[in-house]
């Protein structure tokens, strides 16, 4: 028997037999609710039973898959595999050997326990099964690429950096950053920018990581520290911060001692540009080569190299804050 099909979250499509792997709740429930959008359109009387698997009895897979009075398709969703009984396994085994026809069963498992590995590995050498991922997305550029894929999967498109403001705005919030992407496309026809996020979602959340930078490049190092601690105890991760950070003072790096620099050749819009120039105010080369140092240091501190990186972060922003100077 050949392995099952292995899918992104995204890509899953109806299979007699779906096993919903990998820890990011939220993509799994999508791909789940996908599932149901897909059976419901070709039948509305589609039946739907969810168990949790800590709860499940022997032979409970088998009747729950059998046809409905009226003949209907059914959508049997079996969540917290990572706690099944030793029941589900055994049966949910047998079933995947001969699935029911008018129903499609679904096996949820986190990832995070090694309970119910026999039941996976089984799914994952049979071919009638789809496994679709729901991996933990921790990189900046994952984030980007879900934010991008929200729009690309509807056919609307959006700026780099307007994505990169949501991420900036929601965070890891995989729910709440959907729900904006949704909002975005109902509300606003064109292509997104920068300035739609800002018009819809400017006031959402007051401490995102440039926020904290415009305000420390501004010199106002009480408020900078203010919003990087209020920031940072709503769970916002120093990485974001610092990234924020480093997006800003590379544009000035590159601004500053230039005078033949412009908009046209930073590549951005001219208020960005006039907006950015005047940060260099006060500025000097020798204080941005400190900065940039300093930048390095607390990278590679809120990426565990201290461990005090709250600390870090705010050693650093009372340097930009300060323009550089000790």
């Amino acid at each position: 028997m050949s392995p099952a099909k292995q899918i992104p979250w995204r890509l899953v499509k109806v299979a007699p037999v779906i096993l919903v792997s990998g820890p990011q709740d939220f993509f799994a429930e999508s791909a789940i609710k996908a599932v149901r959008d897909q059976m419901r359109r070709s039948n509305e009387n589609l039946e739907v039973v969810e168990i949790d698997a800590s709860e499940y009895g022997p032979g409970q897979i088998f009747d729950l898959a059998s046809a409905g009075l009226f003949g209907d398709s059914k959508l049997v969703v079996i969540d917290g595999v990572e706690r099944c009984s030793d029941a589900l396994i055994t049966d949910g085994i047998d079933y995947a050997q001969q699935p029911a026809e008018d129903a499609v069963v679904i096996f949820r498992h986190n990832g995070k326990s090694v309970r119910g590995k026999r039941l996976l590995e089984s799914l994952r050498s049979n071919d009638l099964v789809i496994e679709a991922t729901c991996l933990e997305i921790t990189k900046e550029a994952e984030r980007l690429a879900f934010v991008e894929s929200e729009f690309n999967s509807k056919g609307r498109k959006i700026q780099r950096a307007a994505a990169q403001a949501l991420i900036d705005i929601f965070g890891k919030d995989f729910e709440e950053l959907s729900a904006a992407c949704s909002q975005l496309q109902n509300d606003d026809s064109g292509e997104i920018t920068p300035q739609i996020v800002e018009k819809y979602f400017g006031g959402r959340l007051e401490t995102t990581g440039f926020k904290i930078a415009d305000s420390a490049l501004a010199g106002r190092a009480a408020e900078s520290l203010l919003l990087l601690r209020h920031s940072l105890d709503q769970g916002i991760e120093g990485v974001l911060i610092i990234s924020a950070f480093s997006k800003k003072i590379t544009e000035l790096a590159k601004m500053i001692g230039n005078p033949n620099v412009s908009a046209a050749s930073m590549g951005m819009p001219d208020w960005v540009f006039r907006k950015t120039r005047e940060s260099l105010a006060g500025w000097t080369e020798e204080a941005m080569a400190r900065v940039i140092h300093a930048l390095a240091d607390t990278d590679f501190a809120v990426k565990g190299g201290e461990k005090d990186s709250a600390y870090a972060l705010e050693r650093f922003v009372s340097l930009v804050a300060n323009k550089g100077r000790i």
